[in-house]
């Protein structure tokens, strides 16, 4: 059957055609498998999926003739998959505005302004002239910088936002030159803005104390940036940091975690190693870092011992670049006294680290280095011969599969104290606990999680969904050439103009 669906909504006219579509086999009834596809004018080229009201936000891009170009116009329509329906839609146009979606409301941000729309309806609800970087969700309060005009520099004057009302709350300076690192929860009303340091903000009325340190450099190749021009979108809540339009030779992420325990805050930047209370601000301990050494880092905090981390690398126009020399040094962590100190001699820079019981295991692009967390001693290192090429690029992160005999398995389940380490041309590196190889394999030859639903694990690999049941089994397969997911008791399959969606219930019913 085929339905056509019109909304009229923001002076547009937005269809949908819903099909039966056959998708698949079923193992189980030994039969194909059909979906309901909704079909749209345009390209899907990002969503979001709100499983408990089960709803899509869709964001729509137009075409050239040829299909071979995508255009700056396009729609962002929000979608009740249980309802089958649209609720409504709005324009986009790509060059000057993006959509930040949050559990209750869509923020829409301009070369301008700031607007809050609501899910329902997708009515303005208020507009500011601020870019909104982040939100405290339990006061509802957003705060940002004023948005650039033309090619003035960028405003440090931060202010906190109504983001019921859109209302100004209140203002305060934070300089952000080398971006926004991150954001902590200090107490129920301070927040903790790691820009230029650490800056305590109350989240009421934007008082607090600041902290000051260089979390980055404008140096690195013997020149200086240009003066700041202000390009493209607000984006601020998507990235922390503006494109400005500098100079190639400006380094950011020039910092490390920070840890906060016990009235605590540690933190590592370009100049300084230091130990602030949370309550004052005021420094307990602090020591100096070279230059020539410093990095992107990380802490832990460990028995009493700090552990600082260089990385060995920063942040060069969202590009990862070489800096600095990759060690690990420890500190008391109440007086600051430095103990052990050691360098690692591997030529590259840290891509992955895990502190253990009684060691902390170090990654480079070509290495494995284990060292003792009492002494700093390398207690064992790993360097294999890689194809030319070849290089680790990170610590595989999410679950895999494989099918032997019918049936399938996790091998991190089945070597639950095993290292499996992704390299740059999708090998698959597996090393045992004793940093012994163990082997090679392909990363493409392994199942990926979709998703899972009651006793059903759904995965995919080689554009095929397999839909596996208790015992291992695969009990149908799915064709797949885009974005597979699953919400409530649906597999949805986003490709191209259409969403699939099929009832994963169907699978087994009898």
């Amino acid at each position: 059957f085929v339905v056509l669906s019109v909304f009229q909504g923001f002076s547009q006219s937005t269809k949908v055609e819903i099909n039966q579509v056959p998708i698949g086999f079923s193992y189980f009834h030994n039969d194909s498998i059909n979906a309901v596809e909704y079909r749209f004018e345009q390209m899907i080229i990002d969503y979001y999926l709100d499983t408990p009201r089960n709803t899509f936000t869709l964001k729509l891009r137009e075409l050239n003739k040829t299909r071979t170009k995508l255009l700056n116009s396009g729609e962002i329509l929000f979608y009740d998959v249980s309802g089958e329906k649209i609720k409504w839609s709005k324009p986009i146009n790509y060059a000057t505005t993006e959509f930040k979606q949050f559990p209750d409301y869509l923020l829409e941000s301009s070369l301008t302004h700031s607007y809050s729309l609501t899910l329902d309806s997708g009515e303005i609800k208020w507009e500011a002239t601020s870019d909104i970087y982040h939100i405290h969700k339990p006061t509802n309060t957003g705060i940002g910088y004023p948005f650039i005009k033309g090619a003035q520099k960028p405003s440090n004057v931060l202010k906190g936002i109504d983001i019921r009302t859109g209302e100004e709350l209140w203002k305060r300076i934070i300089h952000r030159d080398y971006g926004w690192n991150d954001v902590i929860t200090l107490n129920d009303s301070t927040v903790g803005i790691v820009a230029s340091g650490i800056q305590a903000v109350n989240i009421h009325d934007g008082s607090g104390w600041a902290y000051y340190t260089t979390t980055g450099t404008e140096k690195i190749d013997g020149k200086t940036t240009t003066a700041m021009n202000a390009v493209g979108l607000g984006l601020g809540l998507l990235t922390g940091f503006y494109v400005y339009g500098v100079s190639y030779n400006i380094v950011t992420g020039v910092v490390s975690n920070v840890i906060y325990e016990d009235d605590k805050l540690f933190i590592s930047s370009y100049e300084k190693i230091s130990c602030i209370d949370a309550k004052t601000g005021k420094v307990i301990w602090s020591n100096p870092l070279s230059s020539k050494f410093v990095s992107s880092g990380h802490l832990y905090l460990d028995n009493g011992i700090l552990f600082q981390l260089n990385l060995g690398k920063a942040q060069n126009n969202g590009r990862l670049i070489k800096m600095g020399v990759p060690y690990i040094v420890v500190y008391d962590q109440n007086t600051g006294k430095q103990g052990f100190y050691t360098p690692f001699t591997f030529d590259g820079f840290v891509i992955d680290h895990q502190m253990n019981e009684v060691s902390i295991d170090i990654i480079s692009n070509q290495e494995f280095v284990r060292i003792d967390k009492i002494t700093g001693k390398i207690i064992k290192e790993l360097n294999l011969t890689l194809e030319k090429g070849e290089e680790y690029v990170s610590r595989l992160d999410f679950p895999i599969y494989f099918k032997e005999n019918d049936k399938f398995y996790n091998p991190q389940e089945e070597n639950p104290d095993d290292h499996f380490i992704i390299t740059a041309k999708n090998q698959l590196i597996m090393i045992n606990d004793e940093l012994e190889y163990e082997g090679k394999f392909s990363l493409s030859d392994f199942y990926t999680v979709v998703g899972r639903y009651k006793d059903l694990l759904i995965l995919q690999k080689d554009g095929i969904i397999s839909v596996i049941d208790e015992n291992q089994i695969e009990i149908a397969t799915v064709k797949n050439l885009g974005a597979a997911m699953v919400s409530d008791k649906f597999l949805l399959i986003i490709q191209d103009e259409a969403v699939k969606k099929l009832n994963l219930d169907l699978l087994k019913q009898l």
